[in-house]
């Protein structure tokens, strides 16, 4: 019988690991796309200054406009 290197719960730390690394790069791709941190900024904005709606209102405007 082969005995592993690695324990359980080295496995699952390696890929939490490897899925933190995932999201790291996933940021850093965001945050190369000036388009994209552009929207992020004018989205912040509308929030601070209030032009947001809710979900469920949102959801039924698509609603009545046949979107859903």
């Amino acid at each position: 019988m082969v005995k592993s290197i690695l324990t359980d719960e080295d496995r699952r730390l390696l890929l939490r690991v490897s899925e933190l690394l995932e999201e790291v790069l996933e940021s850093f791709e965001i945050l190369e796309d000036k388009e994209t941190m552009e929207a992020i900024r004018e989205a912040e904005e509308d929030v601070k200054a209030g032009r947001t709606r809710s979900y469920n209102r949102f959801v039924e405007e698509l609603r009545q406009t046949g979107g859903i």
